[in-house]
């Protein structure tokens, strides 16, 4: 049961390194660079540059927009990468799954509710099924000890 949970577990990471990944790729670096994330109305990419965040004045919304963007694809894959790592091998994954388990509950759980409420649908399957998989996970965990 410990080899199934850890295959489900594994499988959980994976919308999420594939999803960070699509994320960093999809985002312009550039005004002018037409991808995935860019404003379908050039003139809000141009209004976004010309003003500032309240927080600071060193930086435009445009920038602050990108860096959102970036981190958040860095978040994703990370997220991704710990998962694989955790489940990289039975010791490893008997060790680490008490925590690494509910943990993993917790954030594909948040970012379902934060896809649900402010993304389009192809992120919120992607979290939903990243989500199952770690639900599951924990279960068989569970019930192999």
């Amino acid at each position: 049961m410990h080899e199934l949970s850890r295959y489900l577990y594994l499988a959980g990471g994976m919308p999420f390194l594939f999803l960070g990944g699509a994320h960093a790729l999809a985002t312009p670096l550039r005004r002018d660079q037409l991808k995935g994330l860019s404003p379908y109305d050039p003139s809000l990419a141009n209004a976004m540059s010309a003003t500032t965040v309240r927080l600071t004045r060193r930086t435009d919304m445009w920038l602050a927009w990108v860096g959102f963007n970036l981190s958040h694809s860095l978040g994703a894959v990370l997220f991704g990468v710990v998962s694989l790592l955790v489940g990289r091998s039975e010791p490893a994954f008997r060790t680490e799954a008490p925590f690494f388990g509910p943990l993993a509950i917790l954030v594909s759980g948040s970012y379902l509710v934060l896809g649900i409420k402010y993304w389009f649908r192809t992120p919120i399957i992607g979290c939903a099924v990243g989500f199952g998989f770690f639900v599951l996970s924990f279960v068989f965990f569970q019930t192999a000890r």
